[in-house]
């Protein structure tokens, strides 16, 4: 068995960590804090909306604490403006994998428990902050090690794939908040006269973001939802720059909220923040990206990402957590069925080009159509999601899955077909 050590405890090192330990490894897990500290002081990194299939993962892998007492959504509602203040938006209303219930679960939360039965597992945790030298010695002493920090500056240690990586700019600004309902209502009511189950609710706005409200399940709080709003640069969503604390924030959003999505408004005003919870939000944005199979280090050795390290995604299609949970779990295989082996470079790009064929590739290419301008595919697509809830399903299935619905997306010939499958052909052709 292999001697592998996991330079980051966020939720991607964690399932790697847990899988390899399953197998009979040596795994020994650096982290920056202690289970305490990401409980009460850290920032949760974004919804961390989890999917049904990725939940599967953690709870193969006895990792799984939550999920029976989630709150959980079992579908998308969406309300689709061609521009702010469209006065008729498209209304798009679908399962998520036919039913399934997924859910935002505090990663703090998460972490916390899962660094702190580590050892009883049979890892190893050390408490440090890893320096790019400190990772050099780590790498020497290693039959393989691999880097999980998500998007922290020690991921530097491993150049940017530009063949794979779209942008050179953040697509969004970004904030999120997790708020509950200020009068006392369970937050599950918000949205009961949309529809028959509780969403997860998007709102497209094709000239300004989005923002979307996602069921979500608070490390105190319980049952909540968490905001998340990506504003376009320069646009009148992007007012977050000068939110100092997790109210203001939330403030901010509940007004843009009330001018821009005025089917909201009944509810708006019982929205409040969290406020025992002063890390329970963000703002900010980065540019999303891809690297490379592994970064050398100074003596040599080899250091291999995994999770948003490997790739970063900008969250409009809540690709990250869930490509953290896939990555890790893959990883861990791909280093069992290797196991008395060379961990080289060749074995490296190897495994990097099979997750990335695997998962990376259409978890990318899907985040990239919504954050452009819609090609003519994709809204064939999306008009025929608007005329029939089965291709509403089918659309919505992608989010966890996007092998199935990106060729559709990209491709006219294919979208065309998606639409005579669901049996709206000439709905779309009228509206087009």
């Amino acid at each position: 068995m292999a001697n592998v050590s996991v330079i980051g405890s966020g939720p991607a090192g964690c399932i790697l960590a847990y899988a390899l330990l399953g197998d009979g490894h040596d795994v020994t897990v650096y982290s920056d804090r202690t289970p305490a500290q990401w409980l009460n002081d850290s920032k949760p990194t974004g919804s961390n909306y989890l999917w049904a299939s990725s939940i599967d993962i953690e709870r193969e892998l006895g990792m799984d604490h939550w999920s029976t007492n989630m709150m959980g959504g079992y579908g998308v509602l969406m309300d689709r403006s061609r521009f702010v203040g469209d006065p008729n938006p498209q209304v798009i209303q679908g399962l998520t994998e036919y039913g399934r219930r997924g859910c935002g679960i505090d990663m703090r939360m998460r972490v916390s428990r899962w660094l702190s039965d580590l050892e009883s597992r049979g890892g190893r945790l050390v408490l440090e902050t890893v320096t790019p030298a400190r990772a050099d010695r780590i790498a020497f002493d290693s039959d393989v090690t691999v880097l999980a920090a998500g998007k922290a500056d020690l991921g530097r240690l491993i150049p940017r794939n530009e063949e794979r990586s779209v942008f050179t700019k953040p697509q969004r600004h970004l904030a999120m908040g997790v708020v509950r309902s200020k009068s006392g209502r369970h937050v599950s009511e918000w949205f009961a006269d949309r529809g028959e189950f509780l969403p997860q609710k998007f709102n497209f706005y094709a000239d300004a973001g989005e923002f979307f409200w996602g069921p979500w399940m608070h490390k105190t709080a319980g049952d909540t939802f968490a905001w998340l709003l990506e504003a376009r640069p320069g646009g009148v969503f992007d007012r977050f720059g000068d939110a100092q604390d997790g109210m203001e924030a939330t403030e901010i959003f509940k007004e843009i909220s009330r001018e821009f999505a005025p089917w909201e408004r009944h509810f708006i005003d019982d929205v409040e923040y969290v406020e025992e919870d002063p890390n329970g939000w963000l703002a900010g944005r980065f540019v999303p990206g891809v690297r490379r199979a592994f970064g050398r280090l100074p003596s040599g050795g080899l250091i291999m990402p995994v999770g948003d390290t490997a790739i970063t995604f900008d969250p409009i299609c809540g690709q990250g957590g869930n490509f953290a949970n896939r990555s890790g779990k893959f990883l861990a295989e791909q280093i069992t069925l290797n196991a008395g082996k060379s961990f080289d470079e060749e074995w490296m790009i190897k495994v990097n080009d099979l997750i990335w064929s695997f998962y990376g590739r259409n978890q990318c290419e899907y985040n990239n159509i919504f954050l452009q301008p819609l090609e003519r595919a994709a809204q064939i697509v999306m008009e025929s999601a608007l005329h029939s809830s089965s291709a509403a399903d089918e659309l919505y299935y992608g989010l966890p899955h996007p092998e199935s619905i990106v060729p559709a997306l990209k491709d006219e010939r294919a979208a065309r077909a998606f639409a005579e499958r669901h049996g709206v052909s000439g709905l779309v052709a009228a509206a087009g």
